[in-house]
């Protein structure tokens, strides 16, 4: 068990706040003190993204060899990592359509245009996942999803591994996640710790986080966190490399050429490039046949 994960889901506000039944036995446990071994070894994620939720564990928890010196650990978008900075899209941030069902058409936009163009380049679909916070925000993207890439479009159907809120996704991973945070007036659900680190310790080589910059910096329970997002060498604009194709052929312990990197401004551009690469496919597939 991991108790600075997310407890068990007790529908009943009574029996959670006043009966503790949110509280696992197994946190129990550790509270009272009973012996215990605690693992001081990750082996999921590459030590970058494991620096995003390492201080939970006072920094105590290291780094297998294989996340080191695996082949598949070592290639990548420019960032493996990166808080990417989503303004006011038409105008709207958070939108709830009824109460306490939150939306973020902007944020949701930017995940599925993020995942048509990691598949355009040649990811494979089953290896990405796109989280949000909220069931509102979830059932958005899957509609997005099946208007972009249903039956009749290039993608015919393609299916991600998973549309899923974190809290259903404790327990999953994969390779690379896009990760929807969707408020943009208050921190909400994230800010219970845990909770942030079961978002932050999904995702094996890629992590792509969608987010009001501005909002979740100024959250001192997370910033620990946002200390490692906001590293001054990492942007919060999503760096893409020029031509590049899966699987990358950038090493990250190589410096990749500035003339070989575009920064991607906002949801306008990235849908552009989008747009622009699937009349590329279309003109390529009719001159085929």
């Amino acid at each position: 068990g991991d108790h600075t994960q997310l407890p068990p889901i007790v529908k009943s506000i009574a029996f959670a706040r006043f009966s503790n039944l949110d509280r696992s036995l197994f946190a129990r446990l550790i509270e009272f003190e009973v012996p215990h071994i605690q693992l001081n070894r990750q082996g999921r994620t590459r030590p970058e993204i494991a620096d995003l939720f390492r201080w939970k564990y006072n920094n105590n928890l290291g780094d297998l060899q294989n996340v080191i010196s695996s082949p598949e650990y070592k290639t990548r978008f420019v960032y493996t990592n990166q808080l990417i900075n989503i303004d006011d899209y038409d105008g709207k941030g958070e939108t709830t359509p009824t109460a306490y069902y939150y939306q973020n058409i902007g944020e949701a936009e930017y995940a599925v245009a993020l995942f048509q163009f990691m598949i355009m380049i040649g990811y494979p679909a089953k290896k990405i996942s796109i989280l949000t916070t909220y069931t509102g925000q979830k059932e958005l993207i899957v509609d997005i999803l099946n208007q972009r890439c249903g039956t009749g479009t290039i993608y015919n159907g393609i299916g991600l591994r998973s549309v899923s809120t974190v809290d259903r996704y404790q327990g999953q991973q994969n390779d690379y996640i896009i990760l929807s945070l969707v408020r943009t007036k208050s921190v909400g659900y994230l800010r219970d710790v845990r909770r942030c680190i079961v978002a932050m310790s999904r995702a094996r080589l890629g992590l792509y986080v969608l987010c009001r910059k501005s909002l979740f910096e100024s959250c001192q329970t997370l910033r620990p966190m946002m200390k490692v997002f906001l590293h001054p060498n990492i942007p919060n604009k999503l760096h893409i490399v020029l031509g590049e194709h899966y699987p990358s052929s950038s090493s990250s312990e190589e410096t990749i050429p500035n003339d070989k990197i575009f920064e991607i401004s906002g949801v306008s551009e990235l849908g552009n490039l989008v747009q622009s690469m699937r009349k590329q496919w279309i003109d390529i597939a009719t001159q085929q046949t």
